[in-house]
């Protein structure tokens, strides 16, 4: 089965859930001689590059990889025919060659304007109009994909959800709270990730009000910026946040199991991969009902109208019982065990046979 995968994504990025998600797809593949991976030299900065073996590589374009992320392929990587799947829409128009294209999102168009937004829908288009199939990632990204980009119903397009691995329930590490000033499980709820505005996190102050200091809000992810900080003290809640910044996945895995809840008001998710992680570690998840996070806790979690605070109040109320929560715990690591990443990798295999005829 003759497939050239792009690695492109771990040129992007360093670490993050797109090139996350590529470093499982093609693990399989790596020392197949039948598949060949398309990267730049830069691609190792990347953390889940560098615990990749890749066997059989060939260069980039020779571009600058500001310009060269938007340059598609008409090269014969391999004999005709041949599959080509990139990690970040780009296609290879060579003859003989199908293509196989991922949709994570439809954020930028939902929420982003400017140049940088009009080169990826540019470029997103290019790419589903030249692909033989299409995947996305949740029904919900789906049904997105068909009304911004209603050409692609035409087209083979699948639903291969994403997976989780490597989180589990575990005990209190005294000297690693210790360091973030939390002395007890239970004590703090969590949020993880990034807090632009679709994003939710204006509803982490509502929660805060209406806890009134039974818990604080432990925050992985980058700094609090200026404007934050402002807005907390304005608020008063300067002493109910506890910053985690950046983590490693034991320490995070540490975070789940220990914290009362896992908080997650995003508007918009093409997937959500976060509630997946904390249901994986036993802990109790409150989240949005918004996009497809429904999708992916399902029962296994307390679901609020983000929009509504009296709803988020109720929700709240229910995450808090010692009762529902102890049942969201046993709930959400039994939906979890559905999400692994052998199902995934399947999918994509199967998807590869039908292009290829195997």
């Amino acid at each position: 089965m003759a497939i050239v995968f792009d690695n492109i994504i771990f040129s992007l990025q360093q670490a993050g859930g797109g090139s996350r998600f590529w470093s499982k797809i093609i693990e399989p593949w790596l020392d197949r001689e039948d598949c060949l991976f398309v990267e730049r030299n830069d691609s190792k900065k990347n953390i889940y590059r560098r615990n990749l073996r890749i066997q059989r590589t060939t260069a980039d374009h020779h571009s600058p990889r500001l310009f060269g992320r938007y340059l598609n392929f008409h090269r014969s990587f391999l004999g005709s025919p041949f599959l080509f799947h990139s990690s970040y829409y780009r296609v290879n128009c060579a003859a003989g060659c199908r293509n196989v294209t991922t949709v994570h999102d439809l954020i930028y168009e939902k929420f982003s304007s400017g140049l940088g937004a009009a080169l990826h829908k540019r470029q997103k288009t290019a790419a589903l109009h030249a692909s033989d199939w299409i995947v996305c990632v949740s029904e919900h990204t789906k049904k997105d994909l068909f009304g911004y980009y209603p050409f692609c119903q035409e087209k083979p397009v699948t639903v291969i959800p994403n997976g989780v691995e490597g989180f589990e329930q575990v005990g209190f590490d005294e000297t690693f709270f210790a360091s973030l000033g939390v002395h007890q499980p239970g004590s703090y709820f969590l949020y993880v990730g990034h807090r632009g505005s679709c994003k939710g996190f204006d509803r982490v102050y509502d929660v805060l009000d209406e806890l009134q200091g039974q818990l604080k809000c432990l925050v992985v992810g980058a700094p609090f910026t200026p404007e934050e900080k402002s807005r907390i003290e304005e608020r008063g809640q300067t002493a109910g946040f506890i910053q985690a910044g950046r983590v490693t996945d034991e320490q995070l895995n540490y975070l789940y199991s220990n914290a009362r809840f896992f908080f997650f008001p995003s508007l918009y998710e093409g997937f959500g991969i976060p509630p997946l992680e904390a249901m994986q570690a036993g802990c109790p998840v409150l989240a949005s009902n918004s996009s497809s996070i429904p999708e992916v806790v399902g029962n296994a979690g307390v679901l609020f109208d983000p929009s509504d605070r009296h709803e988020l109040r109720t929700a709240l109320m229910r995450v808090m019982d010692a009762g529902i929560s102890r049942q969201l715990s046993i709930l959400g690591v039994e939906r979890a065990a559905a999400y692994n990443w052998k199902r995934v990798i399947d999918g994509y295999a199967g998807v590869y046979s039908k292009l290829l005829d195997f």
